[in-house]
């Protein structure tokens, strides 16, 4: 840490009406300097005699004059040490920026990295409260600032950080932090596809706010990592069959099971599954039922005609008190208890996969659509896909779905 110096010196000639000429402080810093006025006067002759309020003095308005200087220079102190932990070093703290720092009563307010975070997460907890956004997105971005705050304090030393100082070696530094050090439960060091999602989500949370004049760049646009294909998980139409027949004579578990099996027939999200009320049950000319609705992470239509499956769910809890009084299709179950039944359903029913209430929304895709030979457009449609090569990614994964159509296409060459 540079050296810090104040020292005190009467400027000039100038005198006020007592005769008096004010006094004047000099911060340094290793070889700079910053000036700046105590308001306070004092008699020229009575200065020299001091030795600049060095020696011990005898008169009272001296003794507290002494007092206040010194005060000052405490305070200047104990700012610079807060300026240093703050910047993570000196080199950005100068004389000048140390004497704004503690004298300006407006001094210009620099946004920092989570001032930028929380001013998004603001915004977006009003979408929520709309009904616009999910609340598991907004958890997603609030889990974010306390990512960024974890790698500020464990490898920087600080608690926040001016946006001004994120430059390519910070947005790099939180990559390496994210994989090799972030601590997961008992492990340390995320997989490639959390870390990209979280700095990715940075960005977005960036380009909010400069959207909003705020700032002027994002230095977070510089990142180039990449989101790795992994296997999905779905289940198979004998898996799916199996879970569809095992009875459950405990309620909970029973719950589980339809709300899952109504995301495999629908392709909803849970989200998507919790939000629908009787109001998107619906009939057409044709005495059809429909579930009529737009997913909530995309806003796009998601109709889906109700096969009987589905319908037999949907009947099942029509009059379910649980539902009648929430206005609900189903009950009501949050992910994360979803997901902790799932696992016991999938033991109970011999499925070795893990089973989470997302593996529905896949199952959807590639054993209730594709292997049926609905069209990729439609099941893209369905499943609220702004771009079909969202919904291609599942035709990867059904290679009895390519041999049927192969086998057919080697018939015709017979």
């Amino acid at each position: 840490m540079k050296k810090l110096k104040v020292s005190f010196y009467l400027k000039g000639d100038k005198k006020n009406q007592s005769g008096e000429t004010t006094i004047y402080g000099k911060i340094f810093i290793g070889n700079d300097n910053s000036t700046f006025s105590t308001s306070k006067t004092i008699l020229q002759e009575r200065w020299s005699k001091t030795n600049g309020l060095k020696n011990t003095l005898r008169v009272d308005n001296e003794i507290n004059l002494k007092n206040y200087l010194k005060s000052l220079v405490d305070g200047i102190e104990e700012k610079y040490i807060e300026l240093i932990k703050t910047y993570s070093g000196d080199d950005d703290v100068t004389p000048l920026f140390l004497k704004q720092y503690c004298f300006d009563k407006n001094p210009e307010h620099k946004i920092t990295i989570l001032e930028i975070v929380n001013k998004h997460n603001e915004y977006f907890k009003k979408q929520v409260k709309k009904g616009d956004r999910a609340e598991g997105s907004l958890e997603k971005y609030e889990r974010m600032g306390d990512v960024l705050l974890d790698y500020l304090q464990t490898k920087h030393k600080i608690k926040d950080i001016n946006f001004d100082k994120i430059n390519r070696q910070f947005v790099y530094g939180l990559d390496e932090f994210l994989r090799f050090e972030r601590k997961h439960g008992k492990k340390f060091g995320l997989a490639n596809n959390t870390t990209v999602k979280y700095i990715k989500n940075i960005s977005v949370m960036v380009n909010y706010n400069i959207t909003m004049g705020l700032i002027g760049t994002n230095p977070f646009s510089i990142y180039d990592g990449k989101l790795k294909e992994v296997d999905t998980t779905f289940l198979t139409l004998e898996e799916l069959k199996r879970i569809e027949n095992k009875i459950f004579s405990n309620r909970r578990l029973d719950i589980v099971k339809d709300i899952f099996l109504f995301s495999c027939y629908t392709s909803y999200a849970p989200v998507d599954v919790m939000n629908l009320t009787q109001g998107n049950y619906t009939l057409d000319e044709d005495c059809d039922n429909w579930l009529k609705t737009k997913r909530q992470k995309t806003n796009v239509k998601t109709n889906v005609l109700v096969i009987p499956p589905l319908k037999r769910i949907i009947d099942k809890y029509k009059n379910d008190p649980e539902c009648i009084e929430e206005n609900r299709l189903v009950p009501n179950r949050s992910n994360s208890n979803m997901n902790a039944y799932l696992k016991e359903i999938a033991d109970l029913c011999g499925i070795d996969k893990n089973l989470t209430w997302y593996v529905g929304r896949h199952t959807f895709a590639t054993t209730v659509a594709l292997a049926n030979g609905i069209p990729m457009e439609i099941i893209s449609q369905i499943m609220g896909h702004k771009r079909i090569t969202q919904t291609q990614h599942y035709a990867k994964l059904m290679d009895g779905t390519v041999k049927k159509h192969m086998k057919n296409l080697g018939s015709n060459f017979e």
